[in-house]
């Protein structure tokens, strides 16, 4: 028995999602050039027959592009030298550790398909690459013992290098997996805890969870119409879950929808940030991007990848703090299989080399342990990473964007943070201010949310009160912007389709429960009192939270010089409103 055939099922279903996903025809191929696995229209059009020496040439040479099929060097002798039905082919070997296991081929037979390769093979050439290498570590690590669980690992690997837009559901249609395209243009909903019910319509859902494929139906998204195919998973003659691809014709309709557009604001502060990503987006120099908590940093840095010409390829976020000390390295640059123990079979693909040519996050720069500074370091020198293990340099060509909460020149200052990688990071630097810092962008932001929260929840949208949203204007977000959003999803649930109150945003304002430590220094923090009665406890949250409110309000008129009109714009809200405000302020003094 091949090594392939100690897999089929597993080989089986990822080449077919592979072939969806790319949109081509895909084949599979032994050792002996036999043919192993294809899709139905590559065994239709070109029978179980293989030329061997086509075949022989690519495990040869690694990889062959076939752009003028049946008039090649290696076409001569094949039944369909001179008549190939194939209209472009490409194919790579693939290793399974030291030995040859097989070939895959990506094949077109139409002129769309030729078309569609010939102007991006770049990128075909790339995933298919890609691809080989991961059936290759598929065979190495589950020769023998795959599970569906083990192949559905294998496609959310194949999602992330997919052009297209992609969901992978369980058998009942909620969402397992997605890659970006598929959340950019689902914004509306939440991709990731949702399911098939809250984006297509009822009879198409249970369509798709049927079992049976579908091949470009069209399908109502929110607004637009897309078509829809899908490619159904067995694992031993049981569904185990469903591959949705939407056409490119949807996505290319849709208004542009990625994380440059959810950056929302029409403050100076915001144009400015937008204007900025729009002008060094496709600088190769690195980006740090300053801010507290909640600010948006890791959007902005998908806006930076979005923007350039690198978007077509991976965009690779980490969190820093998420990293055990002493797997910090093996994360980044990856390892070879036997490097350590504890290092599983055929190695690992590091950070940088999933992010070739793409852009690569580092979240939470600052707590990078020193012991690996010095290496990062190096590798943003010399673009050049080593694998633990390794003897040999791999080249990488990787856009770094860094994000921090902390002060990293403070860092250096304590000897945690290395100076001269800070200088190398602190190029261009951009720096995100709080929320309270610009309060005119609150009420822009709650319609955002308010825009596609509702859908998610299954609620209908509420509509705010102009009372109601003064008060949120007035609110200072310690928590910043991912607090207003958290805040907005209380009060659809709360008010379930009616309209919004100034009650419903006081009581949501104080169930939120500012952290300790990174929360600005006029955060309402009120701590549990168990001994205290709840009343008591609530009348004590009430009366801070109108003193911050008010706070705000007279330290505005005191910037302004008694300027109420300009002190009512700052604020976001109408004179009438700041009005009855400082009434209530005077009311409360002469008590």
């Amino acid at each position: 028995m091949t090594q392939l055939e100690s897999v089929r099922s597993g080989i089986e279903h990822f080449v077919s999602a592979a072939a969806e996903a790319f949109r081509v025809e895909a084949a599979v191929f032994n050792q002996e050039s036999s043919l192993f696995f294809c899709t139905p229209t590559y065994l239709k059009k070109k029978g179980n027959a293989v030329h061997y020496t086509f075949i022989q040439d690519v495990i040869v040479n690694g990889s062959v592009l076939v752009t003028e099929p049946g008039k090649m060097p290696s076409c001569i002798g094949c039944r369909f030298n001179e008549h190939c039905p194939s209209t472009m082919e490409i194919l790579c070997c693939i290793h399974s550790g030291t030995e040859v296991a097989g070939v895959i081929s990506f094949t077109s037979f139409t002129k769309e398909g030729q078309k569609r390769i010939s102007e991006n093979t770049d990128i075909y050439l790339n995933a298919i690459t890609k691809l080989s290498s991961l059936i290759g570590e598929y065979l190495q690590q589950f020769s023998g013992d795959s599970t569906a669980a083990d192949t559905e690992k294998l496609i959310e690997s194949l999602m992330s290098l997919c052009e297209q837009p992609l969901l992978l559901t369980d058998p009942n249609g909620v969402v397992l997996r997605y890659n970006q395209l598929a959340d950019k243009i689902l914004k509306f909903c939440n991709v990731s805890s949702t399911s098939l019910r809250q984006i297509f319509s009822e009879d198409m859902a249970r369509r798709i969870t049927s079992g049976n494929d579908l091949f470009e139906k069209k399908a109502s998204i929110g607004e637009n119409t897309a078509k829809v195919t899908t490619r159904s998973i067995y694992s031993q003659n049981h569904l185990h879950s469903i591959l949705v691809r939407l056409s490119n014709e949807f996505y290319e309709n849709l208004p542009e929808s990625g994380a440059f557009e959810r950056l929302i604001g029409s403050s100076h502060a915001f144009v400015h940030i937008q204007n900025l990503i729009k002008r060094v987006a496709d600088s190769p120099t690195p980006i740090l991007i300053t801010g507290e908590t909640g600010t948006g940093k890791e959007l902005v840095a998908r806006s930076f990848h979005e923007q350039s010409r690198r978007n077509k390829y991976p965009f690779v976020a980490i969190n820093c703090s998420s990293i055990p000390e002493n797997l910090f390295e093996s994360e980044l640059f990856g390892y070879e299989e036997g490097s350590f123990t504890g290092a599983k079979k055929g190695g690992k693909v590091g950070l940088f080399e999933m992010a070739h040519n793409g852009t690569l996050f580092l979240d939470e720069i600052g707590e990078i342990p020193t012991s690996v500074q010095a290496k990062l370091l190096r590798v943003l020198e010399e673009k050049i990473v080593m694998r633990i293990g390794q003897e040999r340099y791999i080249p990488i060509n990787v856009r770094i964007v860094c994000a921090t909460n902390k002060d990293l020149a403070e860092l250096v200052r304590c000897g945690k943070f290395r100076e001269d990688l800070f200088y190398r990071l602190n190029v261009l630097r951009l720096n995100l201010p709080p929320l309270r810092k610009h309060p005119e962008d609150i009420e822009e932001l709650a319609d955002s949310f308010l825009s596609w929260l509702p859908q998610s929840l299954s609620l209908p949208r509420p509509q705010i009160s102009p009372e109601a949203l003064a008060v949120l204007k007035l609110y200072h977000f310690p928590g910043n912007i991912r607090e207003l959003r958290n805040v907005i999803e209380r009060l659809v649930v709360i008010a379930k389709g009616r309209e919004i109150r100034e009650s419903d945003i006081s009581r949501v304002l104080l169930m939120n429960e500012a952290p300790c430590g990174n929360s600005h220094k006029k955060a309402v923090t009120v701590p549990p009192s168990p001994s205290a009665p709840a009343d008591a406890n609530r009348r004590t949250k009430q009366s801070m939270l109108r003193a911050q409110i008010n706070s705000t309000i007279l330290q505005v008129l005191e910037e302004t010089q008694g300027n109420k009109a300009e002190t009512a714009r700052r604020l976001g809200i109408s004179p009438a409103t700041l009005w009855r405000k400082l009434k209530e302020i005077a009311a409360q003094e002469k008590k």
